[in-house]
C-alpha cells in the first residue's frame, strides 16, 4: 500500500515539476506514522525538500503537487496539508476492512515479489572452525537467518552461507594445541606456548583422540601428529557447529571452505606478467588476473599488491595480497571468494564481527574492481554483545575458559528469548543482553510479551468455540460493526505490516519487526482489557474474532520470520 502511495506521489511530482518549474530532482519521498490519529495515518514531509531547493513556500508546493494527484479513494479517504509543508493520509475504513479479508484468506498477505528474479547470497557467522561459536555469533546467527527470512519473504531468492577457513596458519596452531593436549594426557610435561589455544575444548578433542585411538599417535613425529589432529580437529569443530546452529533454529544452505579457493584446477592464462607470481592455477589466481586485466595490481619491494586506492572505494593504502616469500595475504583468498559469490548472486551480504570496520573499504574495493557496484555489496557489522546477570557483567565461561558459547547462552535462556533479544536492537549497535530479564515469565520480558499476546488470542478463539460461537471467514462476517478507536488502531496497524517486512529486508533492518510486534501486542493488550470480544451480540463478535485472529495471525507471522515460536499455550 505504501509504495502505491508512493509511486502515485511520484507522478504527481515529476506532473507539478514540468508545469511550474521546479526541482524534484532525487527527492525520496518517505512516511512516518503520525502519533496522533487528528494527523493522519501516513505522513510525509518531502515537500519541504522541494520547497526549499525551489525556494518555494511549503504549503504552496504542496498545493501544485497535490492537485495532480490521483488517489485511489478505496485506499486514501482524504488528504490534508498540515503545517508547514506536510502531507497527511487518512485511509480508508473500507481499504482496512478489505485488508482483514486478505488476512484471513491466505498466510501470504505480508509477502511481496519485491525481489522477484534476483539473487542473494547472504554470508553470517563464518566463525574461525578453531573455537566453539560465541554469543557476538549466535547474535549474527540470529540476525543473518532473521535476514534471510525477510528477504524471501520479499519475493528474493536467497543463498544462505557459512565460510570457514581451515586454510590459515592458525589451523596449524590449532593442531599443535591438540597435539600437545594430547602428550600431556599420557604423562609427558609440556610447555604449552602463549600463542595455542587454551580452551578446556582443547583438552576435549585430545581425550576423545585418545578414547578412540589410543596412543597411535605417540609414535608419529610431531609434525604428522600436528598435520593429522589439525584436519581432526576442524572435522569434529565444524560439525559441533554445525549442530549448535541446528539446536538454534539457523541452518545453511551452503558449507564453504578457503581450501576450494587455493585448489588447482582453474585454467588461467598468464597474459600479465605479474599473474606469474601466482604459482597454482586457482580460484585465487582467477579472481586476480580480472584485477591484472584492469591495472589494478602492482609490484613493489618483491611483493604484490592489489591497487584498492585506484578504485575510489574509501580505501587509505593500496594493499598487498602476495608478500615477497610467495605466500598470500588473507585479502587473496578474500577477493576469490567474494568473485565466486558474485557469480553466483546479483547482490553479496555479508555480516563481519565487531573489529572489521576497517576491512569494509577493502571489500568493497575488491567488488568495484570485480566488475560490480559498490551498493551490490553489503558488508554489516554485528557489535560487541555485553552479557549481563544479577546487574552485572558476566564474562566466565562454566568450562571453556574466558568467553560464553553460543550453546551455554541457548541452555541458560532458551532459544526463543536469545534469539528475540539479539534482534531488538540494530546490528551495529551495541547490546546489553539482560540474562535474568530474558529468563521472565512476566510481561516485563519482550518475548514472553508478544508471545503471550498471541497465546491469549488463541484462548479467546477457544473460549468463543466453546460458548457457542463458532469463527466465521471475514467474508461472512459484517465487519462494519468494529468502529471502536481500539478497533481501528489495530487494523491500521496490522496495514503496516507489509511495508515494516519489506523495509526490514531492503534496509537489513531486522530489528524493526520486534519494535513492531511489541507496539501491535501493546494495541491487542489495550484492547481487550477494554472491549470483551465475546459479547451478548452475536455479530459483533463474530466481527471481532475476525479481527483479533488477524492479529494473531500477524503476530504469529513476525515472529516465525524472527525465528521465534508463537505458542498457543503460555
Amino acid at each position: 500500500m505504501l509504495e502505491k502511495v508512493r509511486q502515485n506521489l511520484k507522478s504527481a511530482l515529476k506532473k507539478a515539476a514540468n508545469e511550474a518549474e521546479f526541482d524534484s530532482e532525487g527527492v525520496e519521498i518517505g512516511f512516518d506514522v503520525p502519533r496522533h490519529r487528528n494527523f493522519g495515518d501516513l505522513s510525509t514531509n518531502f515537500v519541504m525538500q522541494i520547497a526549499k531547493r525551489s525556494k518555494l513556500n511549503p504549503r504552496e508546493a504542496a498545493e501544485k503537487i497535490l492537485a495532480r494527484l490521483e488517489v485511489d479513494k478505496t485506499m486514501v479517504s482524504k488528504v490534508e496539508i498540515a503545517g508547514a509543508g506536510f502531507v497527511n493520509f487518512f485511509l480508508s475504513e473500507g481499504h482496512l476492512f478489505d485488508l482483514l479479508l486478505k488476512v484471513d484468506e491466505s498466510d501470504e498477505f505480508a509477502s511481496s515479489e519485491t525481489g522477484k528474479e534476483l539473487r542473494y547470497n547472504l554470508e553470517f557467522v563464518s566463525a574461525n572452525p578453531v573455537g566453539p561459536l560465541n554469543v557476538v555469533n549466535a547474535r549474527a546467527a540470529s540476525v543473518g537467518n532473521c535476514l534471510a527470512n525477510l528477504l524471501r519473504n520479499a519475493g528474493f531468492t536467497v543463498t544462505k552461507e557459512y565460510y570457514y577457513n581451515d586454510a590459515g596458519n592458525q589451523t596449524n596452531v590449532f593442531g599443535l594445541s591438540i597435539s600437545l593436549r594430547y602428550e600431556e594426557l599420557f604423562g609427558k610435561m609440556i610447555v604449552f606456548p602463549e600463542e595455542c589455544y587454551a580452551g578446556d575444548y582443547i583438552g576435549d578433542i585430545a581425550k576423545r583422540i585418545k578414547n578412540e585411538e589410543g596412543d597411535k599417535y605417540l609414535k608419529s613425529s610431531e609434525s604428522e601428529r600436528v598435520t593429522a589432529f589439525k584436519e581432526k580437529g576442524l572435522k569434529w569443530m565444524i560439525e559441533d557447529s554445525k549442530k549448535s546452529l541446528h539446536a538454534f533454529g539457523v541452518d545453511f544452505d551452503v558449507w564453504f571452505n578457503e581450501r576450494s579457493l587455493h585448489a588447482p584446477g582453474v585454467k588461467v592464462a598468464e597474459e600479465f606478467p605479474l599473474l606469474k607470481r601466482f604459482k597454482v592455477d586457482n580460484k585465487i589466481k582467477e579472481a586476480a588476473a580480472i584485477l591484472a586485466a584492469k591495472g589494478l595490481l602492482k609490484e613493489e619491494d618483491g611483493a604484490v599488491w592489489f591497487r584498492s586506492t585506484a578504485v575510489n572505494a574509501g580505501d587509505d593504502k593500496d594493499r598487498v595480497i602476495i608478500k615477497n616469500n610467495g605466500d598470500y595475504t588473507y585479502l587473496a583468498p578474500d577477493i576469490a571468494y567474494l568473485k565466486d559469490k558474485f557469480d553466483r548472486a546479483e547482490k553479496v551480504v555479508v555480516i563481519l564481527g565487531p573489529d572489521h570496520h576497517g576491512y569494509i573499504p577493502r571489500l568493497r574495493a575488491a567488488a568495484i574492481a570485480l566488475g560490480r557496484k559498490a551498493e551490490d555489496l553489503v558488508p554489516l557489522i554485528s557489535q560487541q554483545v555485553n552479557l549481563i546477570k544479577d546487574g552485572q557483567p558476566f564474562k566466565m565461561s562454566k568450562r571453556k575458559g574466558s568467553f560464553i558459547t553460543m550453546d551455554e547462552l541457548v541452555e541458560d535462556v532458551g532459544p526463543d528469548a536469545a534469539k528475540y533479544f539479539f534482534l531488538r536492537r540494530s546490528l551495529e549497535s551495541h547490546l546489553d543482553f539482560d540474562m535474568d530479564l530474558a529468563k521472565k515469565h512476566t510481561e516485563e520480558n519482550p518475548v514472553f510479551y508478544v508471545q503471550y499476546a498471541h497465546a491469549r488470542i488463541f484462548n479467546v478463539i477457544e473460549h468463543a468455540k466453546v460458548s457457542g460461537i463458532k469463527p466465521k471467514k471475514a467474508s461472512e462476517v459484517n465487519l462494519s460493526l468494529l468502529k471502536e478507536p481500539e478497533e481501528l488502531e489495530l487494523l491500521k496497524k496490522i496495514n503496516n505490516l507489509p511495508d515494516t517486512l519489506l523495509h526490514a529486508a531492503l534496509e537489513s533492518s531486522p530489528h524493526l519487526v520486534p519494535k513492531y510486534l511489541e507496539e501491535l501486542a501493546g494495541l491487542f493488550h489495550s484492547f481487550y482489557n477494554k472491549h470483551r470480544v465475546v459479547t451478548d451480540d452475536r455479530e459483533l463478535s463474530l466481527a471481532r474474532l475476525v479481527l483479533v485472529n488477524a492479529v494473531r495471525k500477524v503476530l504469529k507471522k513476525g515472529l516465525e520470520l524472527l525465528g521465534v515460536s508463537a505458542p498457543s499455550r503460555m
